[in-house]
């Protein structure tokens, strides 16, 4: 009798059938064995006992957060059975959802071998590890030199790379395994791996090449791309524990202790490039060239993937056993992987089936959530973010490796801001503003230095300019490694007097502004009186004569030609009014400079044959000149908020002397005393809002309190409900309080209205407190103008990842995501003909505020699309229900007319919360083509309800909606455009297709089981993880770490 394929093989059989193929000394394994003969019962009972001892015995626990080190979800039977093969994988935790397809896939084809996830980051409390199906190993286990600083120097793909030799020594030691396989996380295998593990009988190292076939065209990435990158793919090795294994694992592990990063320029790629050394350094490196192993973009163009029979798929007609997702985006299909311009996914052929079944995969298994989780050493303690750059501070200060255990401390994050914010000063021992950080972060930008070439010297503006702005930004730089900068520009920026005034004031009298001339390499006094005589009259149609300064300035500035490709005529006169204006702004340019130029202007102007000529050149230099002063005051405006958020910062972590420290007054300085926080400091809250308010800052609100009181938090409620057109009839919260002894104080108050709501409490109620905001924004970029509202709070908290990366980029203080809990409870027992609507209708459901701007929520978007689809369809109808519609009487009249004679009934009114949810539950698809959301409340609300959303594929909604639970709706970014306050107009937002749209709705309608499939996984998705009890959690588990923080700091 056979045994079934699934059957362990418990002992290797040599038996004739199997065949194998060799070529020589290192060659690869070809063909797999037979399936073993069965085991006696008796060897079969003897050899469980024997596991069963061995398995107890070596069990044991991590130690971090109780996470135990068990077989997951194995059967009893492969828990008690040796494993002495095991396959492996290295994550952050925001790679899960990638490493449990891998695992899966592995499960299908090998259950007979223990599954590992190396997990580089903590748990931190977001999955737990016990529940996998695979055994969870945190690499700080890992017997790592100097381990807090090796987690510290690398970034998160730096490290995934640099633990894998120990991670290889550790499994083989922990496990007694004989053999092991790496696979990246995301790799999916189609086939049962028997080659591989066959060839690591007779090799100790197996490889797969990036390449077997030469590369002819010129796209992405190409064979230099490869040499740069490395020979070998290291998304898979194999070992066998033998004596060279361990020879080569000691090599691996000192290259990588110090090198294992991402500079091409020294030839040095993570892990891989070194990998190219391993075949003439070590014997037994056999290299498997099977086109069905490790199927990639950078190889699929030699390999054809073909769908056959039963489901299997083949690559060059031989069998597929692991397919390569390297770079794939879920949120982006079509562009296959983001490595590469070779292929979209119209041009895989049979491979799209992979790549959609991925996908699906993936959000199966939680990607949109995994996804969002923080990454536990992107962070010091203290909640501000490393910038990758700056982390090999051993390098500028190797003794600081001993002077400070735990980078990641207050001590470490002083250091750190100490080392990197250190002067780099000019040829005159002048401090040129530039530190450290930012000029490692100038040497790896080759785009920035293509444009400012001379970074010490005519371009340093320029580059501080762009250091506190853009590489802020892009660098995820705090502003605490930005006072140097910001302290630089203030002293080199020109007076507004100066720039705004007139330029003809007569000579300027000896050694005036001769310092800011010859510091930013302007012409000498002198040499500017020997330049030729300005433009003559002459109908102005002469070119203008400019400074050597000022023709290196427009010859280095593309815009500059192209806006004034010309020096004669008018075109000349602009140029010259944009040097008087915007180019003494921007290039810092004194008075001596322009002297000429302006004299060369005044002339020009004269020269011009009509007095409205001449009306009309002087007003332009006006207009110019004061928006030069806009712009120079909101300069000096941020300048003077981000002086002082670094200060803040400067103090709060004692890295100025003592005796230079002053306790400030006024207390959004942010420099306050606070009370002590005892460790059970979480378990009580104060919460402040407009809880009673029916509207969406309220209903945040009364979540909130519904989420922390699940949690098992007391919370005291603290109404700031005032005057509005708001009803103020939701008592759901509970009463209100007058006792507040708790420690925090959650603050559901957006920035806007922070100030007003502060200027109202008394200061005790909050000077002594741990304050935390609760803010929502829906665009992608938080206006200054509101920025301010940062110093009021110790923390922030946000509704989705698209509000937390609006807001953080901007923020002192950590930005944390925390989600809105939602349940539908108390539905009116209501009818549809208690709405006017008949019972056989298919009802199309868009719910919105006219408080809550509606260009943004967008309704006329979804009564065009309606109209476009269901053009003479009685049995649909569309339902918009208006709250606040009298607020905005031409809006809702614009509306009525687009919805007069179709299917299309408006329900303007405020209705009861149970009356709400009653219209939702009556409805059969709820619509929401908005511009952009903070969240999305009304379609998770409807999700919860089960039943199917279309919206737009855009903001907030995000961490909810996927593919798999909605209908989303394709956009484009356009600018919001005037009259959309509170919302700068040239910010961007959505522009939902409507086609797109219309083919949603068509969907919705006609496919039954496809709407009833994803309003199911909807309602699972938000059931799960945005119900009250998964909220709470987050609040109480955040609580608590910032209790143990401060208790730990004290």
């Amino acid at each position: 009798m056979a045994v079934p394929r699934t059957a362990p093989p418990w002992v290797r059989w040599d038996g004739r059938d199997r065949q194998r193929a060799s070529v020589g000394e290192g060659s690869v394994t070809v063909g797999a064995c037979s399936q073993p003969p069965p085991f006696p019962p008796i060897a079969m009972i003897v050899l469980g006992l024997c596991c069963l001892l061995s398995h107890t015995s070596s069990r044991r626990q991590i130690g971090v957060e109780g996470v135990r080190q068990t077989h997951g979800n194995l059967s009893t039977f492969q828990a008690l059975r040796p494993m002495t093969t095991a396959i492996f994988t290295i994550v952050a935790k925001n790679y899960l959802a990638h490493a449990r397809v891998l695992m899966e896939s592995i499960r299908r084809q090998h259950p007979d071998l223990l599954r590992i996830v190396v997990l580089v980051d903590e748990v931190d409390g977001y999955f737990d590890p016990a529940k996998e199906p695979f055994e969870v190993v945190l690499s700080s286990e890992f017997n790592l030199p100097s381990s807090r600083w090796f987690h510290f120097k690398y970034s998160i793909l730096e490290l995934s790379t640099a633990v894998k030799p120990y991670a290889c020594e550790y499994l083989f030691q922990r496990y007694h395994l004989k053999k092991l396989i790496y696979l990246d996380p995301d790799i999916k295998t189609y086939a049962r791996l028997d080659c591989l593990l066959n060839g690591l009988d007779h090799n100790s190292i197996l490889l797969t090449p990036h390449l077997t076939d030469s590369i002819e065209d010129n796209c992405q990435p190409g064979e230099l791309d490869i040499l740069r990158s490395g020979t070998y793919n290291l998304g898979f090795i194999g070992l066998a524990l033998t004596e060279e294994t361990r020879r080569f694992l000691t090599w691996w592990q000192s290259r990588l202790y110090e090198h294992c990063v991402v500079d091409l320029d020294r030839g040095l790629f993570v892990d891989q490039r070194w990998m190219d050394l391993a075949p003439s350094l070590f014997s037994g490196v056999s290299i498997d060239r099977r086109p069905g192993l490790n199927v990639a973009y950078w190889n699929l163009m030699h390999r054809v993937i073909r769908a056959e029979k039963g489901g299997r798929f083949t690559a060059n007609g031989e069998t597929l056993l692991f397919f390569h997702f390297s770079g794939f985006d879920p949120d982006n299909p079509m562009q296959f992987s983001k490595h590469q311009n070779r292929f979209r996914l119209s041009d895989l052929g049979d491979a799209t089936y992979l790549v959609s079944e991925y996908k699906d995969a993936l959000l199966k298994q939680g990607y949109a959530e995994c996804r969002r989780w923080p990454y536990a050493y992107g962070r010091f303690r203290n909640g501000f973010p490393i910038p990758d750059l700056g982390r090999p501070l051993h390098h500028e200060h190797p003794e600081i490796v001993e002077q400070v255990a735990d980078p990641f401390s207050d001590d470490g994050f002083r250091a750190f801001i100490e080392v990197w914010n250190g002067p780099l000063y000019g040829q005159n021992s002048d401090n040129t503003g530039l530190t450290r950080l930012a000029y490692r972060i100038y040497r790896t930008r080759p785009d920035v230095q293509a444009v400012m070439s001379d970074v010490a010297g005519a371009d340093r503006i320029r580059f501080l300019e762009w250091f506190v702005s853009s590489g802020k930004r892009e660098h995820r730089l705090n502003e605490a490694f930005l006072a140097p900068a910001w302290n630089a520009l203030d002293a080199a920026r020109p007076t507004l007097r100066d720039i705004v005034t007139t330029q003809d004031r007569g000579p300027m009298p000896a050694g005036e502004d001769r310092g800011s001339a010859e510091h930013n390499g302007c012409v000498p006094a002198q040499e500017e009186a020997s330049l030729p005589d300005p433009v003559e009259a002459s109908q102005g149609h002469r070119a203008v004569r400019l400074t050597r300064l000022a023709r290196g300035i427009y010859e280095s500035r593309a815009d500059l030609k192209e806006r004034f490709s010309s020096l004669e005529g008018e075109q000349g006169l602009g140029l010259l009014a944009w040097f008087l204006s915007y180019g003494r702004w921007e290039h810092n340019l004194g008075r001596q400079t322009v002297v000429a130029l302006h004299e060369q202007w005044k002339a020009g102007v004269q020269a011009l044959a009509t007095p409205s000529g001449r009306l009309r050149q002087r007003t332009r230099l006006a207009l110019m000149k004061g928006s030069v002063l806009i712009r120079a005051s909101a300069a000096r405006a941020l300048l003077k908020f981000s002086r002082l958020r670094a200060d803040w910062l400067m103090r709060r972590y004692e890295l100025e002397p003592s005796s230079a420290r002053k306790e400030p007054e006024d207390r959004r300085s942010g420099a306050r005393t606070r009370l002590a926080l005892p460790a059970a400091a979480g378990s009580s809250l104060n919460l402040i809002g407009y809880v009673r308010s029916e509207m969406g800052v309220g209903e945040s609100a009364r979540l909130a309190v519904a989420a922390a009181r699940r949690a098992g938090i007391s919370v005291r409620l603290r109404s700031v409900d005032g005057e509005g057109p708001y009803r103020k009839m939701d008592h759901r919260a509970g009463e209100v309080s007058s006792d507040f002894n708790g420690y925090f104080n959650l603050f559901h108050v957006n920035a806007d209205q922070t100030p007003l709501i502060f200027s109202r409490l008394e200061r005790q109620f909050h000077s002594r407190k741990f304050n935390i905001g609760y803010w929502a924004w829906e665009l992608s970029e938080f206006p200054d103008r509101w920025r301010s509202s940062y110093g009021y709070y110790d923390e922030i908290w946000t509704p989705s990842s698209f509000c937390q990366s609006a807001l953080a980029p901007a923020s002192p203080v950590p930005v944390i995501c925390i989600p809105h809990a939602v349940e539908v409870t108390g539905i009116a027992p209501l009818g549809r003909s208690d709405f006017g609507l008949k019972p056989e209708e298919f009802v199309f459901l868009c719910i919105f505020d006219m408080l809550s701007v509606f260009e943004r929520k967008n309704p006329l978007a979804v009564v065009e699309a309606f109209r476009r689809t269901f053009q003479g369809h009685p049995d649909c109808r569309l339902v918009i229900k208006v709250n606040h519609g009298d607020e905005r009487p031409k809006a809702l009249q614009q509306l009525a007319e687009l919805c007069r004679g179709h299917s299309i009934t408006i329900i303007n009114r405020t209705i009861a919360r149970e009356e709400l949810n009653a219209l939702i539950r009556l409805s059969d698809c709820v619509v929401s083509l908005h511009r952009a959301e903070g969240f999305g409340l009304t379609l998770a609300e409807a999700m919860y309800l089960g039943k199917p959303v279309i919206a737009t594929a855009y903001s907030g909604n995000m961490d909810f909606t996927n593919p798999s639970n909605s209908f989303l709706v394709d956009y484009q970014l356009r600018p919001v455009g005037p009259g959309c306050e509170p919302y700068d107009s040239e910010q961007l937002w959505a522009h939902p297709d409507i086609t797109s749209a219309c083919e949603q709705m068509r969907s919705v309608y006609e496919c039954r089981d496809l709407r009833e499939r994803r309003a199911a996984a909807g309602q699972e998705h938000v059931r799960r993880f945005l119900s009250p009890e998964a909220v709470g959690e987050q609040i109480r588990r955040r609580l608590d770490l910032i209790a143990r923080a401060h208790a730990n700091q004290q």
